[in-house]
């Protein structure tokens, strides 16, 4: 039921919006339920963790993916080009998972560049997070 109030748009009457709006609670409830488990799982392929694999990959400072650039770049080292530019490949791969969903084994393609050389590689990691939300990452060896 409506009714006008002065020259203002017609009001809803209190006692009509009370029924609808509980059923919309109790149906979305679940759903709101549902969806807010879903912050906590851990991924290889989310943006912490792709930041995680770089930070630790680029403060390796025996890093072979970078060694071997260096060796074969033509380019005189400048400012601009002796500091490598890494970057992660598209798809991040889950390999394995531990029972707990919070250990992750996960692989993917990451390229540095240097100077004027690119060089690519497959980087298996292992993604772990702790009781306490930290993200805690370590690479796999590679060899060239």
């Amino acid at each position: 039921m409506l009714r006008w109030v002065g020259c203002r748009k017609p009001s809803i009457p209190p006692k009509s919006i009370g029924m609808p709006s509980r059923l919309l609670w109790f149906l979305g409830f679940p759903v709101l339920v549902v969806l807010g488990g879903c912050g906590d799982q851990l991924e290889c392929d989310s943006i912490e963790t792709r930041k995680a694999v770089l930070q630790t990959i680029s403060n390796d400072h025996r890093n072979p993916l970078v060694n071997f650039a260096a060796r074969e770049s033509t380019a005189k080292p400048t400012a601009e080009n002796s500091k490598p530019q890494y970057l992660l490949g598209e798809k991040i791969v889950t390999t394995s998972a531990s029972e707990d969903k919070r250990t992750l084994q996960c692989s993917g393609g990451i390229s540095v560049s240097l100077g004027d050389i690119k060089a690519s590689k497959e980087v298996e990691f292992t993604v772990q997070k702790s009781s306490d939300g930290k993200l805690a990452v370590s690479v796999a060896p590679y060899q060239f």
